[in-house]
């Protein structure tokens, strides 16, 4: 990934109303897939065909297609669909085909390989299990392999995945019972523990490509929105055959549309993905087209397989077809090659105080944007709602306004002993987290303790901003939320952290807080909003960020944190958005290095990313004067804990804040407790996700003898307030919709 290169600051300081305008007339492109968007020059190899149709009463004299690439021990295995008959009474099954140099094939002598088995239902578009780079993957030395089967003569048109395996390539176990139905043309790449399967969705005209996970292979998770759809002028009817590699960390696919440019005929275009979800289309597609001057590829090129090989070329095979009339589905595969993009180069970091400040300026700006945070506040009008003592910690109970229609309970926890302006930190929260979950209540008592303020307000949707008042719901989780929030240019995270902002806005108007040195803490959700506070709040000395990741891992994560990251990773690097926090902002990015609910692939992408960025950002950090002010921090065979009241988390807070009532040497010195322990002396039952050893139960807290404090004691409303729309996510997005 780029750090901030000079060529970068030069079109935010030189040109940047050219910029400006390029931005709003284009959608931007995240810097690492622009060397892929580039044209794509394929060379075939051969004059004519490297498979043709079998003889006469072969199994495969009549059609031939869908050809599937494997590459072990030096030689090119290629298994592909070929049937007999009629285009209407054909039934598909799957031969085999040999090479040394994937150019020169020899048909197996045995072929078909497989078949169904009932004589009714084809083999179709058969893939492999693969490594992200498209390499063969074997599983307990097995090779698995899912395909598209159908009954031609039914009715429904119902297509269905199934899979088998082989050890050889030329035994294959009998079909699995459907995985997964309305399938067509899978892919299919193992990314840690994850499997990932893009397809074609076949349900209905016209047909997209969308996107699945499984944990197994056989259990399939379907993302609801298609994430390839029509939209290019040279694409008509369909999209279709989607191939994907995952290269240097970005999605690669190839995939097939009808060609508007000539009648009967196909193309492949080309796009790009950091997280196999949002994909940007190559400006030049079609990339691959079928050439009139061989009359056995004129009319369609698609139904491939592509493979990279080390040197960063790639190969890519093809099924094609001649002029109408259609006798032959497709009756030919030939191949050709690519040398790949040009090799990435890498920019130096700008290193000059006012360009660096001239960039974040506006990269601020162009995000705040993005999250639809409002360009004015109104007054707080901020009224008490009572008080409570307890072990030396006065805790105020408030109402404030957050923006018209928009009010916010909070609870701010003061130690009673302070005589002078005192730092402060604001809590951000996990889903379903509020501000009298355990782990918060928790971290606001511990940093009372230690001499901070602390203001814990109910995030939308949960707690006392929940219309029924519920706790841990992730009301503003469902898709039909998020649609209305982004509808109206307000997506929830930009909601979150804007009420952030709120409440550092109320902690400024007290006395009793020094407002130099304000800090914001969070875990999971709660991480990734202070992730966007630290980047966008001048006002900030220090942001903890736990359990969450600077990684396009996070771009496969729900919506209130996909979206806004995908909108993020168009404007800047990881490297960048954490370095917006420089020189003021000192950032601990704190994480268990076995949390699989951030690495959803459990194969520690997350968290090498999060390094880089981090160490990346370090440079920049010293560039501005501020070194050691930005730390990652993992604690081996960790899971998804609230690492912000680690002893650590403490040590951080008084280096860059300050801990008025605790010296460095004193917090050293502080005992700790398991949180499992702790949860199960207060008799707090936890959720059956984290509660587990390696996630909440196991968490170590820094030990000051407190004691839970439950909802009722932190109730800030009155009971006939309870529902109001001034405090529920409901009565926010009416008002929203209104003012939009």
């Amino acid at each position: 990934m780029k750090s901030l290169s000079s060529s970068r600051f030069c079109i935010f300081l030189l040109i940047i109303h050219a910029f400006g305008s390029l931005m709003t007339a284009a959608e931007p492109v995240p810097d690492e897939l622009q060397r892929w968007l580039k044209p794509q020059s394929w060379n075939r190899d051969t004059q004519g065909p490297v498979i043709e149709l079998g003889k006469a009463d072969k199994f495969d004299d009549t059609h031939l297609f869908a050809p599937c690439v494997s590459f072990e021990k030096g030689q090119f295995s290629l298994w592909y669909c070929g049937s007999q008959g009629t285009v209407k009474k054909r039934v598909f099954q799957m031969g085999l085909a040999h090479s040394s140099d994937g150019i020169q094939f020899q048909k197996q002598a045995n072929n078909p390989v497989f078949r169904f088995g009932d004589a009714k239902h084809s083999i179709l578009t058969p893939t492999l299990l693969r490594a992200p780079t498209g390499a063969t993957l074997r599983e307990n030395t097995q090779l698995r392999m899912w395909f598209s089967s159908t009954d031609f003569q039914d009715p429904t048109g119902l297509h269905q995945l199934h899979e088998t395996s082989s050890k050889d390539g030329i035994h294959w176990t009998a079909p699995s019972p459907a995985e997964l139905n309305q399938v067509y043309a899978p892919t299919i790449l193992k990314t840690g523990r994850t499997y990932q399967m893009w397809f074609n969705d076949v349900s209905k005209e016209p047909w997209c490509i969308k996107h699945a996970t499984s944990l197994d292979g056989k259990k399939w998770r379907v993302t609801t929105d298609p994430v390839l759809e029509i939209d290019q002028e040279w694409e008509s009817g369909r999209l279709f055959y989607p191939t994907v590699l995952k290269i240097d960390d970005v999605y690669l696919m190839w995939y097939g549309s009808y060609w508007t440019s000539r009648k009967n005929t196909t193309a492949l275009g080309f796009a790009v993905s950091i997280d196999g979800l949002k994909w940007y289309r190559h400006p030049d597609n079609p990339v691959f087209k079928p050439d009139p001057e061989r009359p056995w590829e004129s009319h369609y090129v698609t139904s491939q397989s592509v493979m990279a090989f080390p040197d960063g070329s790639f190969r890519i095979w093809y099924a094609r077809s001649k002029k109408p009339p259609f006798v032959n589905k497709y009756f030919a595969i030939n191949t050709a090659h690519w040398n790949g993009p040009q090799t990435k180069t890498v920019s130096s970091i700008q290193k000059k105080p006012a360009e660096f400040t001239n960039w974040k300026n506006q990269t601020r700006q162009k995000l705040k944007k993005s999250l639809g945070i409002p360009s004015t506040n109104v007054a707080l009008k901020s009224e008490k709602r009572g008080e409570l003592e307890t072990d030396g910690t006065v805790i105020e109970k408030w109402v404030f306004t957050s923006e018209p229609g928009s009010k916010i309970p909070a609870v701010l926890y003061r130690p009673k002993s302070l005589t002078k302006p005192a730092p402060a930190i604001v809590l951000t929260y996990g889903h379903g987290g509020s501000k009298s979950q355990w782990q918060y209540n928790y971290a606001a008592l511990a940093y009372a303790r230690a001499g901070l303020i602390c203001l814990a307000i109910d995030p939308l949707g949960e707690e006392e901003r929940n219309i029924k008042g519920r706790l841990g719901t992730r009301a503003h989780d469902p898709k039909a939320v998020h649609e209305r929030a982004l509808a109206a240019n307000r997506p929830i995270m930009g909601k979150l952290v804007f009420d952030t902002m709120r409440g550092i806005d109320f902690l400024c108007q007290r006395d009793d807080v020094d407002q130099s040195r304000i800090g914001v803490a969070g875990n999971s959700l709660g991480g990734a909003v202070a992730s966007w506070m630290a980047a966008l709040e001048p006002r900030l000395k220090l942001a903890i960020v736990s359990g969450w990741a600077y990684s396009n891992v996070t771009l496969r994560s729900k919506y209130c944190t996909k979206v806004p990251n995908q909108k993020l990773r168009e404007l800047c690097t990881w490297e960048e958005f954490l370095s917006l926090a420089a020189p003021d902002c000192a950032v601990m990015v704190m994480n268990g290095d076995a949390d699989w609910i951030i690495d959803s692939d459990d194969d520690g992408t997350a968290w090498q990313s999060t390094r880089a960025a981090v160490s990346k950002a370090a440079k920049i950090y010293d560039s501005q004067g501020a070194s050691g002010k930005v730390y990652a921090w993992f604690e081996s065979q960790g899971g998804h804990r609230p690492y912000m009241i680690h002893k650590d988390a403490l040590l951080w807070i008084h280096q860059h804040l300050g801990t008025p009532l605790l010296s460095k040497q004193q917090i050293q010195k502080l005992p700790t407790i398991n949180s499992g322990r702790w949860c199960d002396l207060n008799q707090i039952q936890l959720e059956r996700l984290y509660g587990t050893q390696l996630h909440q139960r196991g968490a170590t807290l820094v030990d000051f003898q407190l004691s839970y404090l439950n909802r009722e004691k932190l109730k800030c409303l009155k009971p006939e307030e309870q529902g109001d729309p001034a405090y529920s996510l409901e009565g926010w997005l009416k008002q929203i919709e209104h003012n939009d």
